[in-house]
C-alpha cells in the first residue's frame, strides 16, 4: 500500500471540499423550482473543481469515485433546470473542454419535440404565402394610383406584421425575444415550436381574410364612385380615382369598368371608354353590351354593334325566362340601339322589329321613334313610294312622338329633336301635323 504523504493528504482534503461544494451546489438546484442562473453557475464551475482536483490526485480514493459518480448522476436528472439557462452565453467566457459534458447537456427530448422538424416547415411555408400574399394585395392597392389613408394602413399594418414575426422566427435576435417570452408566459420549451407556427399562421390566416376581403373594399370604392357622379356637378376626376382602386382591388369587377368607361366617354375619350366596355362584356354586364354597342354604330362598324347588341338581349332574354328582375331601361337601350344598326344596314324589316317592341316597353321615349321615323322614310324612299299617305301619316306621327318625348341633354336625342322639327315644319306631301305639335312648332 502507497504510502500516504502530507501532500497526498492535502490533495485528498481539497477533493473532499470540492466534491461538498458540488454536493451543495446540486441541492439546492433540486431544492429550486426555477433555478436562477447563478445557481445553476454555481452548480457547472462546482463540478469543474472537482473535475480539476480529479485530475491532480495521483491516487482517487474509491470512495470519493462513487460519490462523483452519484452527483453526476443526479446532476443529469436535472439537465431540464440546467438548460432552461443558455449554456452557449458561458462557453465563450469559460471556454470548457469538449470532455466537460456538463457545459453541453442537452434536455431530454420530449414526445412533443419529435415532431419540431415539421412544426418548422410548417412555420416556413406559412410565412412565405405570407409575404406572397402581402406581395399581391400591396400591389392590388398601389396599382390604383397615388394610395389613400385606408390603403396605406392595410398596406403598411401587412407589412410591418410579415416582416416582424419574419425577423423574429428567423434571427438569433428574434428567436432570444421569442424564447423569453414563452418562458416569461410559462409555456413549456416543448410547445414553443408549434407556438411559433401558431404565430406564423394566425399571420397567414390574417393575410388571407384581407384577400378576400378585396372585393368588399373594392365595394366600398366603387360605392364613392357612384357618390362623386350622383352629384349635381360630377366630380369626374374623383369618380375615376375610386374606380380605379375598385378595378385595381377586383379586376373583374365589371360595374366599375363599366361606369369608368360612362365617364370617359362622356369626356369624349372614347378609346379608353370602349376598353373598359369590353371588359365590363366580358363578365356579361348586360350594360355594357349596350354601351359597346352604340360605340360601334358611332364608329360605323355596325355588323360589330348588332352583334354585341343580340348578344345583350340574348342574356336580358336569359334572365327573364329564368324570372329574374329584368331591366326593361337596358332592354329598351339595347332594342333602340339594334334598330339603329339595322337601319344604318339597310335591313329595315329588322330595325322596323326591335323598334316597335321598344315602343312596348317605353311609348314615352324618343329614341325609338325618331328611328323609327328614318326606318319609313329610308323604306319609302327605296321604294319610291312618293305618294302614299297612310306612310307619310305614320312617318309624320313617329317624328312628332320624337319631337315631343325628345331629351335635348342627351347627345343622340338632341340631333333627333332637330330632325324632327325640320320634318315636322315641312310635312311630307301637305300631311298634317297633329294640333298640339304644330302650335308648338310654331312657337318654337
Amino acid at each position: 500500500m502507497p504510502e500516504e504523504t502530507p501532500k497526498t493528504n492535502s490533495a485528498i482534503s481539497k477533493l473532499e471540499s470540492a466534491i461538498q461544494r458540488y454536493t451543495h451546489a446540486l441541492t439546492t438546484l433540486e431544492d429550486a423550482s426555477s433555478p436562477s442562473k447563478e445557481t445553476v453557475l454555481e452548480v457547472l464551475t462546482a463540478r469543474d473543481t472537482v473535475q480539476a482536483e480529479l485530475s491532480n490526485q495521483s491516487q482517487i480514493p474509491t470512495g470519493s469515485l462513487i460519490k462523483v459518480n452519484d452527483l453526476d448522476h443526479r446532476l443529469k436528472q436535472d439537465t431540464n433546470k440546467i438548460t432552461t439557462v443558455d449554456l452557449t452565453e458561458w462557453h465563450a467566457i469559460f471556454n470548457p473542454n469538449v470532455e466537460a459534458w456538463w457545459w453541453f447537456l442537452e434536455p431530454p427530448k420530449h414526445r412533443w419535440d419529435y415532431l419540431d422538424w415539421l412544426w418548422k416547415i410548417l412555420t416556413i411555408v406559412f410565412l412565405i404565402l405570407s409575404f406572397s400574399l402581402t406581395v399581391d394585395i400591396s400591389e392590388h392597392f398601389l396599382s390604383g394610383g397615388a394610395p389613400d389613408t385606408l390603403e396605406v394602413f392595410v398596406t403598411a399594418s401587412e407589412g410591418v406584421l410579415t416582416l416582424l414575426v419574419g425577423r423574429t422566427a428567423f434571427t438569433k435576435t428574434g428567436q432570444e425575444l421569442i424564447k423569453n417570452a414563452l418562458t416569461r408566459l410559462n409555456i413549456p420549451n416543448y410547445f414553443w415550436q408549434e407556438v411559433i407556427c401558431g404565430i406564423a399562421f394566425s399571420l397567414f390566416l390574417i393575410c388571407v381574410i384581407v384577400y378576400f376581403l378585396l372585393p368588399k373594399i373594392a365595394d366600398f370604392y366603387n360605392h364613392l364612385g357612384d357618390q362623386d357622379i350622383q352629384h349635381n356637378h360630377p366630380k369626374f376626376a374623383a369618380a375615376i380615382s375610386d374606380y380605379k382602386r375598385a378595378v385595381a382591388l377586383n379586376p373583374d369587377y365589371a360595374e366599375s369598368h363599366y361606369h369608368l368607361g360612362t365617364i370617359y366617354e362622356e369626356l369624349q375619350e372614347n378609346q379608353k371608354a370602349l376598353s373598359q366596355y369590353k371588359i365590363a362584356v366580358k363578365d356579361n354586364f348586360i350594360p355594357a353590351y349596350n354601351k359597346l354597342g352604340r360605340m360601334y354604330i358611332i364608329d360605323q362598324k355596325y355588323a360589330q354593334a348588332s352583334f354585341w347588341l343580340r348578344r345583350g338581349l340574348d342574356l336580358i332574354n336569359e334572365e327573364t325566362e329564368n324570372d329574374k328582375d329584368n331591366d326593361k331601361e337596358v332592354k329598351y337601350n339595347l332594342l333602340t340601339n339594334l334598330g339603329w344598326a339595322m337601319l344604318e344596314q339597310k335591313y329595315y324589316d329588322e330595325a322596323k322589329y326591335n323598334l316597335e317592341n321598344a315602343k312596348k316597353l317605353y311609348n314615352n321615349k324618343a329614341p325609338a321613334y325618331c328611328l323609327l321615323a328614318q326606318v319609313l322614310e329610308a323604306e319609302k324612299n327605296e321604294a319610291d313610294e312618293k305618294n302614299t299617305e297612310t306612310k307619310n301619316t305614320e312617318i309624320i306621327n313617329n317624328w312628332g312622338y320624337c319631337y315631343e318625348y325628345a331629351n335635348t341633354n342627351n347627345i343622340d336625342e338632341n340631333k333627333w329633336f332637330y330632325q324632327a322639327r325640320q320634318h315636322l315644319k315641312t310635312p311630307l306631301n301637305g300631311s298634317s301635323v297633329p294640333a298640339m305639335l304644330n302650335f308648338q312648332l310654331k312657337n318654337s
